[in-house]
């Protein structure tokens, strides 16, 4: 064998470096333009799977400098290959996270410096006296079996921390002083006793997502979070434990199972206990179902594609199948391609799969999805490795209608051009992991990933897709990001998180995560028309940035802050800040413009200020809130800066819903405008505050199949009026359809072409006014209660089918009818009403109703022999309104 021009590094022998690798002959076929994708990305992101051990990166090394049909002259094979090795070498020391693959013992002090996963199935001991030093290491990448930007020990197997009385284990925050906290213990499925530990220095001491946490005589102090128990999958039970000093003691999410004994959680400095639950948002995981019995087409081992390869039925990949930069690979509809599981190391994750250098068109159709799942009879996720697209930007790749499933990282793309459309992408370790590549990914579902998607330096276009019920949703670096229309909802740790990078974000839904949406270091971008509600801790949280625009976003009913500034530039304006928990904004410091928000009805603070900066809050509307409680500035901590609010704004702002429905249950303040129809789903609740203006444009109406609550009073009467005119059929209606436990109470309804339009629901409806309509009120079925409201100046006041209804104590005034039953009429009794000035009918009998109508005990203008009636005494083969007794004084309505 000759020696190489240029000798390798003095610890590995010659014949060792130029040693013939499997990976040779087939990666010597690469190109020169390769040759530069490949250093590439070496230098910026971690190798694939099949590349992240030492010993591949050293074979990669080594074919990188072969290139097809040319030698490069010495001695520049020798020095490439030595500047590839040590690049990739210090790349995969300084990303990596350790994995264990046999039970560990802990011992003396360790040096935690890098991620350590403690698998399922397999015990990491930690003996009396053990000192870990975790240093701090918050990295833009994270691997796709880690969860957290900081150093964690993360627990899927089993975790026993056996400490003393006399040699308790401490955890401790290491490396140089002054660093960044670590991220502290993560149990994921797994569960950790604990017993005389010392814990701090953590950002989530220990942080529950599923699994069991039994700690004995714990001590917890210095973290920002000490405890976090999320969902009714973790379990935490506290022995002779004291949690003090933290930010937060014990934070208890989403119904998760706590126990204690003899155990102190006090002193801690923002909250010792804090319980906080959110709606879930009703989504439905699609999932693409394979034909049955598809024939096995073809088994690959390791393998390259040359010219047009078409699969089709079902192929088996029991390797790494390599689409070379000249080939494509086309499946057709309806195929399964299964891969089965090769761990050569031991971490549990399997290591075969796809390698695209050329194009890849997987083209599925609605009734013939595109299936890629684990091949092995009882499946996991991350059997397989990932379908790789590298260096394939010459023509876009496309994956359409595809099932991705099972997998480390369902796909990966660097240097590439990919749209993903239409496809599901579930139960992977990462669903999504792209870099340096043009990516447009439209309306796909990522659910029940650890993480769904991370991308960084790329050009994204991410509209209409659904990423819920993952552990982490989207972290995006360095993108030139446009994300419309899509819904984050129910991911444990973030929704939506942008690190740099200039991103358009509008028309999102961000609610049921931890934290909503964080945009941290980034200089520009838009946030306009989303609605972050119903987050665990903040819905929008900005850290380092400047010259960001925050406009017309519907921030509600957050665990903690509806904003959170943290030395930020920018502009807040035309937002509704309303119903969050803590503070409406919490602002550590910031420099621009606050003004035009509606800010109201937030718990502790409308404006809680927490660093010494002065800040400026001018022309708001704080919802009348006595301002000398609403905000937390220098007047009550002379260290803190001030506050500048005045002028106030005097009433609310126009605020315009920036959605098609309310997905959740939330409330609306001050002056709300609908230029398009909204839903309200079955599971959902809409609560109308006290006071509340709701305008609707031309045409426009709204959906109920949840609830709707309006919950006006007396002198905060709420308002559904026309966005445009004053005059009937300037709106549509409010229609409800089986909207169960909805009501109205204290509620005005002008303008529309039918005020409320009900069907088969258990409406009340109590002190309201219908004017000026069409028509004021029609249903079908019940039962319905109409009870001290006045119907004026409507067309027909209500109008009503095959109904159970009681209405009583209520005005009809001026309508041309006040009653008009259209079938069925015995299941209505209509009783101490006014009726006055009606001009043609007080009751109408419709046509083939031949049923009576109670009406009895009414004021008819001190008639007593009423004739507003069209009913059998008109037409014999109509049923008659039964008035008698009438009631000979008018009737106490209350309907103001």
């Amino acid at each position: 064998m000759p020696k190489p021009a240029v000798s390798g590094p003095a610890w590995v022998s010659a014949a060792a470096w130029v040693r013939p690798s499997p990976y040779g002959a087939k990666m010597a076929r690469l190109s020169p333009e390769l040759l530069l994708i490949c250093l590439r990305f070496l230098i910026l992101w971690q190798p694939v799977k099949g590349l992240r051990s030492r010993r591949g990166l050293a074979r990669c090394a080594i074919v990188l400098v072969k290139v097809k049909n040319r030698t490069i002259p010495a001695p520049w094979p020798g020095l490439l290959a030595v500047f590839i090795l040590s690049v990739g070498l210090s790349i995969a020391h300084g990303a990596a996270g350790r994995v264990l693959t046999t039970n560990e013992v802990w011992r003396g002090v360790v040096e935690l410096k890098e991620d350590v996963l403690v698998p399922a199935g397999l015990v990491l001991t930690i003996l009396p006296g053990t000192r870990i030093r975790a240093w701090a290491a918050e990295d833009t990448k994270i691997k796709p079996e880690f969860l957290s930007h900081r150093t964690e020990i993360l627990v899927r197997g089993t975790l026993r921390a056996e400490g003393t009385e006399a040699a308790p284990i401490v955890f401790a925050q290491g490396g140089p002083s002054g660093g960044e906290r670590w991220s502290g213990i993560i149990v994921d499925g797994g569960t950790a006793d604990l017993r005389f530990c010392r814990l701090s220095g953590a950002q989530n001491g220990i942080y529950i997502l599923r699994g069991r946490v039994k700690a004995v005589e714990l001590r917890m102090r210095n973290n920002i979070y000490a405890l976090i128990a999320s969902g009714d999958k973790a379990s935490l039970e506290l022995i002779r434990s004291v949690i003090t000093a933290n930010d937060y003691g014990l934070a208890v999410f989403n119904k998760a199972r706590v126990k204690r004994s003899q155990t102190k959680i006090s002193h801690n400095l923002r909250r010792n206990e804090w319980r906080f639950a959110v709606p879930a948002i009703r989504i439905t995981p699609r999932l693409y179902k394979p034909a049955n019995d598809l024939p096995l087409r073809r088994v690959y081992k390791n393998e390259t594609i040359k010219g047009t390869t078409i699969w089709r039925d079902r192929v088996r990949i029991t390797g790494q199948v390599r689409i070379a930069p000249k080939a494509r690979l086309i499946i057709m509809p309806g195929t399964v391609v299964e891969f089965t599981k090769r761990d050569t190391n031991g971490d549990g994750i399997g290591e075969n799969g796809i390698l695209a250098q050329g194009e890849f068109i997987a083209k599925g159709t609605p009734q013939s999805p595109i299936i890629f799942r684990s091949a092995e009879k009882k499946r996991g996720r991350g059997d397989w490795d990932a379908i790789n697209i590298l260096g394939s930007d010459r023509s876009r790749n496309l994956i359409e209608f595809c099932q991705i499933e099972d997998a480390y990282r369902g796909l990966h793309f660097h240097f590439a051009n990919v749209a993903v459309t239409n496809t599901i992408i579930q139960h992977n370790y990462r669903g999504l992991q792209f870099q340096e590549s043009l990516v447009e990914i439209r309306d796909c579902q990522f659910y029940h990933n650890k993480s769904a998607v991370q991308g960084r330096d790329s050009e994204v276009y991410f509209n209409n897709n659904q990423i819920f019920a993952n552990i982490n949703g989207i972290n995006f670096f360095r993108q030139n990001l446009t994300g419309r229309d899509n819904i984050f909802a129910d991911n444990q740790w973030d929704g939506l998180r942008i690190r740099e990078g200039e991103a358009v974000i509008e028309r999102n839904v961000m609610a049921g995560n931890r934290f909503g949406l964080r945009v941290a270091n980034a200089v520009f971008g838009r946030f306009s028309h989303n609605l972050l509600a119903a987050n665990l801790e903040n819905g929008l949280l900005l850290r380092n940035t400047d010259s960001l625009t925050v406009t017309a976003n519907a921030i509600l009913n957050n665990g903690l802050n509806g904003i959170s500034l943290r030395d930020t530039r920018g502009e807040i304006s035309g937002n509704l800040v309303a119903g969050n928990a803590e503070r409406g904004i919490g602002i550590r410091s910031f420099s621009g413009m606050i003004k035009g928000n509606n800010i109201v009805a937030n718990g502790v603070y409308a404006l809680g200020l927490t660093g010494s900066s002065n800040v400026r809050a001018l022309d708001n509307w704080w919802g009348g809130a006595d301002m000398s409680r609403a905000i937390f500035d220098k007047h009550d901590n002379p260290a803190l800066g001030l506050v500048s609010y005045k002028p106030v704004a005097p009433g609310p702002f126009v605020f315009t819903w920036p959605l098609s429905g309310v997905p959740l249950d939330l409330s609306w303040y001050g002056l709300m405008r609908l230029t398009k129809d909204v839903t309200v789903p079955q599971g959902a609740a809409l609560s109308i505050a006290p006071g509340t203006i709701v305008q609707l444009a031309k045409g426009v109406g709204m959906e109920i199949y949840g609830q709707i609550k309006g919950q006006g009073r007396s002198g905060k009467r709420i308002l559904f009026t026309s966005a445009t005119r004053k005059a009937p059929n300037s709106w549509d209606e409010i229609m409800l359809d089986r909207a169960m436990g909805s009501y109205f109470n204290f509620c005005d309804f002008e303008y529309a072409a039918w005020d409320i339009h009900c069907h088969f629901t258990n409406l009340i409806m109590n002190h309201c006014r219908f004017l000026n309509s069409y028509g004021g009120f029609r249903f079908r079925s019940g039962p319905v209660e109409i009870k001290n409201s006045l119907f004026e100046d409507n067309h027909i006041g209500i109008r009503a089918l095959i109904m159970t209804a009681d209405i009583h104590n209520n005005t009809f005034k001026n309508n041309e009818m006040a009653i008009f039953i259209r079938r069925k009429g015995s299941g209505i009794k209509i009783h101490h009403n006014n009726f006055i000035d009606n001009q043609r009918y007080d009751i109408r009998v419709g046509d083939f109703d031949a049923e009576d109508v109670d009406a009895r005990y009414n004021w008819w203008q001190g008639k007593t022999k009423p004739d507003k009636f069209f009913d059998g005494r008109r037409d014999p083969e109509l049923g008659r309104v039964i008035y008698k007794p009438v009631e000979r004084q008018k009737q106490k309505t209350d309907y103001r």
